[in-house]
């Protein structure tokens, strides 16, 4: 067997039909932009990836269901022979969204290989509006995955089924067969205080900052005071914490301008409708541009085109660990207000051009926000410094510490 450090690691990876690579669009959240990056770097660091792909159908429901289980065992079907034709060592779950751990992990138990998750949060602390959904024992009940799950969802009959999906999934990570991948000692430490301590490996950085090529994006011109942008604009992302904020700062500034960008699932689509509701019982009309175009999305250059029109970048988020946007708002040059998330202040906490609110402090976040705005000086100065940081963090880095836990999983 070739040295450990010559070893080419074949990794068998779950992922929908839709999945663009390469990354073209945000198709989706941070964890699947993450992805994206560490299969553009990966041959670098001697890691081949291959990918199995299967459909995840929602509408209608009574028929995308079904069809998503036959695609799923379909690509479970071939799973066997891929493992053997490229000498598969890891099956691995590049997100912990349900279908693709269910997915992975049964292929892991039909081919006897190592099974990986990435865990980007910790599992079901967000599926409520709450902050966190606490919970002090893994062994988390369907009844109470179907309370929490049901303040999401309109649909009677989805609430069910998605709250079965989690129990399954969840059922599943806890399996003494299932390594965890954390991208931040934040989420190590969650666990580590249920029963996951054992296979937990936690990397940092666990996510980069595409510098350089955000640095090549042109400069526009100045459109927007603020910018907020998220990968799925959902409340606990923060969208209407931030018409909150500027609401505030309207107050203060009655010509400031904010522009909030993203995609929106089909499903979620009514967001959009109330966040205008919103801005338009607020009577900010002619201060805030939504920009969300749920057919088409939004490519990754025009997301950093539009952050370079601002001046400064809004993330109330109330759910996050480690949010790729705030790296590329820093890479843009955009000083970033941010709410106290223990995952937020790990990753970026170091970064003076970060500044940290308490979670639903609008006010606050306001005040901060008017302080930048109003200081020509102090917003240059947060401006280099965001640079600065963005540069140092590669994603280089990251994959080479990405291939270091999968020799860990090997050598376990």
């Amino acid at each position: 067997m070739p040295r450990t450090h010559e070893l080419k690691i074949n990794i068998l990876s779950y992922v929908y039909s839709k999945f663009k690579y390469p990354a073209s669009r945000r198709e989706g959240g941070g964890g699947w932009l993450r992805f994206q990056k560490v299969l553009e770097m990966s041959n670098k660091e001697n890691i081949k990836y291959h990918l199995v792909t299967f459909r995840f159908l929602q509408n209608p429901i009574a028929l995308g269901i079904p069809l998503t289980i036959v695609s799923m065992f379909q690509a479970l079907a071939r799973t066997s022979r891929m493992v053997k034709l490229w000498n598969i060592h890891i099956i691995l779950c590049p997100i912990e969204d349900p279908w693709v751990v269910i997915s992975a992990y049964l292929s892991s138990k039909i081919t006897n290989r190592k099974f990986a998750v990435f865990l980007n949060s910790v599992p079901y602390f967000g599926l409520a509006d709450a902050p966190v959904f606490k919970v002090e024992s893994m062994k988390i009940s369907y009844t109470v995955l179907l309370k929490n799950i049901q303040k999401t969802s309109k649909s009677r009959v989805r609430t069910l089924l998605g709250a079965f999906l989690w129990y399954v999934a969840f059922r599943m990570l806890r399996s003494s067969s299932t390594h965890i991948i954390c991208l931040s000692s934040v989420l190590a430490d969650e666990l580590s205080k249920l029963d996951m301590k054992k296979r937990v490996i936690s990397i940092y950085p666990g996510n980069g900052i595409d510098f350089d090529t955000i640095s090549s994006v042109q400069l526009g011109i100045a459109k927007y005071d603020a910018i907020y942008a998220a990968g799925s604009l959902l409340p606990q992302k923060g969208i209407f914490d931030v018409i909150k904020i500027w609401d505030a700062v309207v107050k203060d500034q009655p010509t400031a301008k904010l522009a909030i960008a993203g995609r929106v699932n089909p499903e979620h689509l009514y967001l959009i409708e109330e966040l205008n509701c919103l801005i338009s019982n607020l009577g900010l009309s002619q201060n805030v541009t939504v920009i969300c175009d749920p057919k088409k999305g939004m490519s990754q250059e025009a997301l950093w085109e539009e952050m370079k029109c601002a001046k400064i970048f809004l993330y109330p988020s109330r759910k996050d660990v480690w949010s790729l946007v705030i790296g590329e708002a820093l890479a843009c040059g955009l000083p970033v207000i941010a709410y106290d998330l223990p995952g937020i202040k790990y990753a970026y906490g170091a970064c003076p051009a970060v500044c940290l609110q308490n979670v639903g402090d609008v006010e606050g976040a306001a005040k901060t926000a008017i302080k930048l705005l109003s200081d020509d000086s102090l917003l240059r100065n947060l401006s280099h410094k965001a640079c600065q940081y963005a540069e140092n963090h590669s994603w280089t880095h990251v994959v080479e510490l990405e291939r270091k836990a999968y020799l860990a999983i090997l050598e376990s």
